[in-house]
């Protein structure tokens, strides 16, 4: 059975609230840190965690107490030495070790601070202990650890192989929740920067749209009956199951307002949006499901008994589905063609788009950098999970969130 571990950054700190750079330094809560700690708190009370800790540091042991729990303190878990950069402003930071900041994205081996630990150092550090906590649990068993945005981000970039280049996963809120399953040797994100307690809209989305760039909200469809009798279902044409139309309803009470809709041609993904937003969505070839070719409607069961699905996809090769269907590449090269092209008409805007789980996933992949071989590295979308991806203005995605399920819990 897999193992699951539910990282929590710490409400904002005072620190934050000055942007103050901060580190392995304390910073007390400010008072809507404590606020923001108080609405995680239900959904943290609604699952059963088997072991929980966090990091020494005050900012995270308040918000782990607020949230009421008692954790046991490990000084691994604290953020990472950030040297003559700690209490220093954002601003004087920027000025005058500029270079330094841009280099981080290349060189992990770079120190922080003159004198601080490297990204690799602490990310090295949160994965021994992220591997210790799991060591430490039955499988089938859950672990919960508040600790700190810096960490839990270089943490999950270990997990993608420390990729180079430009930022692909998006700043986390204060008390974002980040979801990491263990099945046995692999480890896959389930969740990312989950803070819908605190709105529709993640900090660093809301961020980038304010500077002129774009929010898309991808949202897989409502359960089918196919996805119940687990049936190959890309380009099949059915509608919603009445408990996909109830999970519909759900997200309509927690998405927002949005500037425009889009949907996939498939029934399940329009009736969705059209639940959701209560208006019929603007309906694009681009966001359908990948092509299941010859496998369409047939039972996974069915397909893996009789040897039809070959070795996939254990084998995690990229071959086209059913034969005649699609490629992952073909999906991920789809998909970011289309919301590429939102970029230049939405800007400042947010728009949503209903589509599949196996289209946003690919797209999720793509911006991460990951081709079919390593998509396991995210784990599979839920039906109506809120996926957002922000734009900046020179057209670089980030993930912002992945595989947001709010509306449905409790």
């Amino acid at each position: 059975m897999v193992k699951r571990v539910l990282l929590v950054r710490h409400g904002e700190s005072e620190a934050n609230a000055g942007e103050i750079w901060q580190g392995a330094t304390s910073s007390p809560l400010t008072a809507r840190g404590r606020d923001q700690a108080g609405s995680a708190a239900p959904r943290l009370a609604n699952r059963r965690f088997d072991l929980v800790e966090s990091s020494d540091l005050e900012r995270s042991l308040h918000t782990a107490e607020i949230a009421g729990f008692r954790p046991r303190v490990v000084a691994a878990w604290r953020e990472g030495d950030i040297g003559v950069w700690e209490g220093q402003p954002g601003e004087w930071v920027q000025t005058h070790y500029g270079h330094d900041l841009a280099r981080l994205n290349e060189d992990y081996d770079l120190r922080m601070g003159e004198t601080g630990e490297s990204p690799r150092q602490v990310s090295e550090r949160g994965w021994a202990a992220l591997t210790d906590l799991v060591g430490r649990l039955e499988e089938g068993q859950t672990g919960l650890v508040f600790t700190h945005g810096g960490l839990i981000e270089l943490l999950l970039w270990r997990l993608l192989g420390l990729p180079t280049g430009g930022r692909r996963l998006g700043f986390l809120s204060n008390t974002a929740l980040c979801e990491v399953a263990f099945d046995g040797e692999e480890a896959s994100i389930l969740r990312y920067n989950d803070a819908a307690h605190l709105g529709p809209v993640s900090f660093w989305a809301g961020y980038t749209r304010d500077g002129g760039g774009i929010v898309v909200d991808l949202i897989r469809h409502g359960v089918t009956q196919a996805n119940l009798e687990r049936r190959a279902q890309g380009r099949v044409d059915s509608d919603l199951h009445p408990d996909g139309q109830e999970q519909a309803r759900r997200l309509a009470s927690w998405i927002g307002r949005v500037d425009e809709v889009f949907s996939s041609t498939l029934r399940r993904a329009a009736s969705t949006a059209e639940i959701a937003f209560g208006r019929a969505p603007v309906l694009v070839d681009e966001l359908m499901e990948m092509s299941f070719g010859e496998w369409e409607g047939e039972l996974w069961e069915e397909l893996e008994a009789s040897g039809r699905l070959g070795g996939y996809p254990r084998d995690r090769q990229d071959i086209r589905r059913g034969g005649t269907g699609e490629t992952w590449k073909e999906v991920q090269d789809r998909v970011a063609g289309f919301i590429s092209a939102l970029a230049d008409t939405y800007r400042g805007r947010r728009v949503a788009a209903a589509s599949h789980g196996g289209a946003i996933k690919a797209y999720s992949t793509a911006i991460l950098g990951l081709d079919y071989a390593r998509a396991r590295l995210l784990g599979p979308l839920e039906n109506t999970s809120v996926t957002q991806v922000a734009i900046a203005p020179d057209r670089h995605p980030m993930l912002t969130t992945y595989n947001i399920t709010h509306h449905l819990e409790g």
